[in-house]
């Protein structure tokens, strides 16, 4: 059983990566030749520029994607402890009133 657990999170990790990398090369590549194209190639110092702007282009896109998943996991939880809140609330009411039954039982 351990083993298809293991091959599980293996996979998911395999599919998180993917799915990153579906997202952002793409983007990542149009940037690549925007900068190709007004930038130019015709200097060392151009080769440079659109390499480190290609690469902060890169990071700052995959910050993104990263801050929306952590937006949304943190949203998800919220939402969660939330439906918990209302079950405690539930079970909180039913004990006072089981107390207060059992305190009219008692008198």
């Amino acid at each position: 059983m351990q083993i298809l657990k293991d091959f599980h999170q293996k996979k998911l990790k395999q599919i998180k990566i993917w799915a990153w990398a579906a997202a952002v090369l793409p983007i990542a590549s149009l940037a690549g030749l925007f900068f190709v194209r007004y930038i130019g190639t015709k200097t060392y110092y151009d080769i440079a520029l659109i390499i480190g702007a290609s690469l902060m282009f890169t990071i700052a896109v995959i910050w993104w994607w990263w801050a929306l998943y952590t937006i949304a996991q943190v949203t998800n939880i919220l939402g969660t402890i939330a439906d918990k809140f209302k079950d405690v609330g539930s079970d909180i009411r039913q004990i006072k009133k089981d107390i207060s039954q059992s305190d009219d039982l008692a008198d």
